[in-house]
């Protein structure tokens, strides 16, 4: 249980459910927030407009207190700013509502609203099919500099042009990370196996499941990592330059093509061989 004091323009996504949403958002907020609670689409909650003129307008003197709770988490994370649009929807899971969440600035506005939350509901239903079901109530992904996980929240990178266009591959790249980081809540959040000891349990695991959400997102998607053809090169090196996959994960030399590529593709061959 946690409670955080902030300026009471900003918006503060963090691990668990928030227990007190009624205190933070304005009435027209609140009835957004009950609308995304029932809708299979996005809803602004927070819409880039409202962002947009706390930005401009920030609030000096008043602050707010978010109130946020989690069962069976091994970690928290949390993002505050008065920049953020937060959108919402619900996704069942074996029945049960997970509210799949995304916080972002305009500067990632034209990307994020078409794409993340959507991609964090996807994220979880494939995941729930080929593993096991999510358990937690809250899905959340961030946009930040880089990618990086904690349980129920997710900071991924993918900001548009200044014009608000984006390349192909800014786009399958912030797709990828959003799938990526929000499949950690299964490996190693749930699990909760020991990724500094065997990283193959955490990286190999959740890429192999990765492509198998890349696919079925898109079928022509250009995934990086999971067929063979994909680490020919890295194969092919001396012997003595490749190391087992249960190497440890301080001592690996090629971390990203032992770790990450090589479980995630001896899984995929073994699925469809």
């Amino acid at each position: 249980e946690v409670s955080m004091q902030v300026p009471a323009d900003y918006v503060n996504p963090a691990t668990g459910t928030c227990q007190n949403v009624q205190d933070v958002l304005t009435p027209v907020q609140l009835s957004r927030w009950k609308k995304a609670q029932a809708s299979d689409t996005p809803v602004e909650v927070v819409t880039l407009d409202e962002a947009q003129a706390r930005e401009k307008n920030p609030e000096q003197q008043r602050t707010a207190t978010w109130r946020f709770k989690a069962d069976n988490v091994r970690d928290f994370a949390w993002g505050a700013s008065r920049k953020f649009v937060w959108d919402a929807m619900s996704q069942p899971i074996e029945g049960k509502p997970v509210m799949c969440m995304s916080y972002y600035p305009k500067e990632a506005y034209a990307l994020y609203s078409r794409y993340s939350t959507k991609v964090v509901a996807h994220t979880l239903r494939v995941y729930s099919k080929h593993t096991i079901p999510y358990p937690y109530p809250v899905a959340i992904s961030v946009e930040a500099s880089s990618g990086m996980e904690y349980p129920m929240i997710a900071f991924n990178y993918g900001r548009t042009e200044p014009d608000g266009t984006y390349s192909s591959r800014t786009k399958h790249g912030m797709i990828s990370v959003v799938i990526h980081e929000v499949g950690h809540n299964f490996f190693p959040m749930i699990v909760n196996s020991d990724e500094r000891q065997w990283t193959w349990m955490d990286e190999g695991l959740n890429t192999f499941v990765q492509f198998l959400a890349e696919q079925e997102f898109d079928n022509n998607y250009p995934s990086v990592r999971g067929p063979a053809h994909k680490i020919i090169d890295y194969m092919s090196m001396p012997p003595n330059q490749l190391e087992p996959i249960m190497t440890n994960s301080e001592n690996l030399v090629q971390f990203g093509s032992n770790a990450y590529a090589k479980p995630a593709t001896a899984l995929n061959i073994l699925r469809e061989t």
